[in-house]
């Protein structure tokens, strides 16, 4: 299968219409790649997956992958689901497109820092909140099936505050 191993090359794996796109971001979380990679193996996920490993030191062997591209936007456009490990960043892009996410807590990093952001998401219907890689096909087949609400920010009041004390 072919894989792409530097950025410049990742564009190229975009050509189908619809994958499962699963990211680390910049970091590793190796048990959620070799989850990935079995579920493809065993036949229990049969779509197109393609996956960011970051860091990681496992290399799947039956699903698409690249370590690191400048913009994840286009791995956006195409995934009918992305799955992430709960980064800030990842989290807050997808919900507010209102994109199928879902998110498995990479709990290797800091200790359940990213818990209240992806349960508060999830109980906001943002996002399918995945408790452990034992219910990750589950997740994804909820995935499918749900109706995601996109994340509206609520308006910044700091400068309204700072006019306020002007005055």
């Amino acid at each position: 299968m072919a894989r792409a191993s530097r950025a410049n090359q990742g564009c190229s794996i975009w050509r189908s219409i619809a994958v499962i796109f699963v990211t680390v971001g910049t970091s590793h979380y190796d048990p959620l790649i070799r989850e990935m990679d079995r579920l493809v193996r065993e036949g229990i996920i049969t779509d197109k997956v393609i996956a960011q490993i970051g860091k990681g030191s496992y290399i799947p062997k039956n699903i698409q992958h690249f370590r690191f591209i400048r913009s994840l936007s286009k791995a956006y456009e195409h995934a009918e689901i992305i799955i992430s490990t709960g980064g800030a960043g990842t989290t807050i892009e997808c919900v507010k497109r209102g994109l199928p996410l879902v998110v498995i807590e990479n709990k290797t990093l800091m200790e359940g820092h990213q818990a209240q952001l992806i349960g508060e998401m999830a109980k906001r219907q943002h996002l399918v909140w995945c408790p452990n890689l034992e219910t990750l096909a589950a997740c994804i087949k909820e995935a499918r099936t749900r109706t995601f609400t996109p994340f509206v920010s609520d308006q910044p009041l700091a400068h309204k505050l700072v006019q306020e004390l002007l005055k």
